[in-house]
């Protein structure tokens, strides 16, 4: 019933977005409900994550946040990545902007990727950025999962002090977190580094502890590996006690096989032939190649001791053929890894060499700009010369404009002629002005009389049947409308709109002509079957969209009517 409830709340959301379209803080709470349900539900957030479409019309910030949690979800859900395409993205923009918190996540999830693409050198790097940011954070979740994966990269190279060191680390932040899911597996991954370095209690010990943290479901592996160590240690009893341990929970042919195999060899060195026989022929069901190559060795041994020659050198054949095409697969993944390690030296090399080719760059841009700075310092200089004498000529000039303007105050006629000059002269525009007036307002009358005479428009039936009287238009009568504005009253006013704003819709069109009438906004909303508020949001963003600026509805009003 949840699972019903669950994909009916989703299937809502969905439709809430194809019929209301997904804006951009509709987008941004989605991806925070998709984010908050990664952990505990991987399939809700992957469902709406999947439901974001057209991507090209989300901001670059939410863009790079849908890349990371998609990334997230996949390795959430334990789906082997193919391609860092996505998580380049992700990590491009929270290495530009000053996210933290944010680019940890981006490295971590960019160094899982590149493990999973098999390029265990630059996950390893940027797991090692990313801890570094988690060390400044204190983020210790992450911390454990970066020190896990690192532990295991430096496993997957054999080299064990690095891998031992970042997995006690991880020990301390899952426990930290009490998170007994991850602690499970990183005493698992300690026991194996302790078998590779054959310290073979210790890797007992970290069995054991991890033991206290497996799911009943998962025991079948801890059981099996425990067997092993047991039997390297010499204590049969122990592992074939383990053994039965796992062979209960087996769920496959191949894990009974596996862990008959087991048996076999336990029972097969404390001398118990017929037992050892008996699971040993069990294997026999196996498919897995390199159970198949210890079966064979273990059975050519058991028919050594019972001096059984020709069945022992058949048995024997048999080893050396699987072990020399598991030793051949083994030295192909070597070279794979050598090679993937040659590859990332070659990129470092080009690294340093471009990285030395931007520095002699920059330096001659350092140069250039000195010089360019000189040059402009020099005709600044030159500049203010050329001013300072331009200045000083002024100067002497106003000095001679002065002695002039004083010998003619001296002169009383001459100030008489210029008082009644003036005098004239503010006679004069003072007429020209009550003239000019006279002219203006006359003129306003008449222009105002011809656009009533010539726009019997707007004591058209049509007009008042849109001001006040339809609740509705047909296709017949927007297509008068639309002729009326764009052919008599306004040239052109469709055409000059899509200039603006080439993907305008057909109701934002109907918007802008409504409001170029002058219709009021209640009556837009009642011809458009939409409320008020929508109206005023499509005018606000109508203005956005034409003008490139921000703006109210108002500010919309002012520049549809003056357009």
């Amino acid at each position: 019933m949840d699972k019903w409830i669950l994909h009916f709340s989703l299937l809502l959301v969905l439709l809430g977005f194809v019929f209301f379209g997904s804006k951009k803080g509709e987008v941004t709470a989605l991806l925070r409900v998709a984010e908050k349900s990664i952990e505990k539900e991987p399939d809700k957030a992957l469902i709406l994550l999947d439901s974001i479409q057209q991507m090209e019309e989300l901001s670059e910030q939410q863009q790079a946040l849908w890349c990371l949690l998609y990334t997230s979800v996949l390795d959430r859900k334990q789906i082997k990545h193919t391609s860092d395409s996505l998580i380049q993205i992700a990590v491009s923009y929270y290495e530009k902007n000053d996210l933290p918190e944010r680019k940890m996540q981006a490295y971590y999830y960019y160094g899982i990727v590149l493990q999973d693409l098999n390029d265990a050198i630059q996950a390893q790097d940027y797991y090692l950025r990313a801890y570094k940011l988690g060390i400044e954070l204190e983020r210790y979740v992450f911390l454990g999962r970066i020190c896990a994966n690192l532990g295991t990269l430096y496993t997957y190279q054999e080299l064990c002090s690095q891998a031992s060191h970042f997995q006690q680390k991880a020990v301390s932040y899952f426990e930290k977190n009490r998170d007994t899911v991850r602690l499970s597996l990183v005493f698992r991954d300690m026991a194996r580094i302790h078998l590779n370095e054959h310290r073979l209690d210790s890797a007992v010990v970290n069995y054991t502890k991890a033991l206290k943290y497996t799911s009943d479901v998962h025991k079948f592996c801890m059981f099996n590996e425990l067997t092993g160590a047991y039997a390297r240690m010499g204590d049969y009893e122990k592992g074939v006690s383990c053994a039965h341990m796992a062979y209960d929970r087996a769920e496959t042919v191949e894990d009974s096989c596996l862990v008959s195999l087991a048996l076999g060899s336990l029972y097969l060195r404390m001398g118990k032939k017929d037992s050892a026989y008996h699971y040993l022929s069990f294997c026999r069901q196996s498919t897995d190649p390199y159970t198949l190559k210890d079966l064979y060795l273990y059975l050519a041994q058991f028919e050594k001791s019972r001096h059984n020659w020709p069945t022992y050198a058949f048995y024997q054949e048999q080893y050396n053929v699987f072990r020399d095409s598991i030793d051949n697969l083994t030295k192909m993944e070597t070279l794979a890894r050598l090679q993937r390690l040659y590859d990332y030296r070659e990129i470092e090399k080009k690294k340093e060499y471009y990285r030395q080719e931007s520095d002699r760059k920059t330096g001659k841009l350092y140069k250039l700009s000195l010089g360019g700075v000189g040059c402009l310092l020099f005709v600044v200089c030159i500049i203010f010369y050329l001013w300072k004498e331009r200045k000083k000529k002024e100067e002497q000039l106003n000095q001679s404009l002065r002695r002039k303007e004083q010998q003619y105050l001296n002169s009383q006629q001459y100030l008489e002629e210029r008082n009644a000059v003036m005098a004239q002269l503010e006679q004069q525009y003072e007429a020209v002005v009550a003239q000019l007036s006279e002219q203006s307002s006359r003129f306003t009358t008449s222009v105002q009389e011809k656009i009533n005479s010539s726009h019997p428009f707007f004591t058209s039936e049509l007009y008042r049947g849109v001001y006040a009287e339809w609740k509705k238009l047909d296709e017949v009568q927007w297509a008068e409308v639309i002729k009326m504005i764009d052919h008599i009253l306004y040239k052109d006013f469709t055409g000059k709109i899509r200039m603006l704003y080439p993907r305008i819709s057909e109701l934002d069109l109907n918007v802008c002509y409504l409001v170029k009438l002058e219709i009021p906004v209640g009556r837009i909303a009642v011809l458009l079957s939409v409320n008020s508020q929508a109206i005023s949001n499509k005018r606000k963003r109508l203005y956005e969209k034409l003008t490139q600026e921000k703006g109210s509805a108002q500010d919309f009003d002012k520049f549809i009517k003056t357009f």
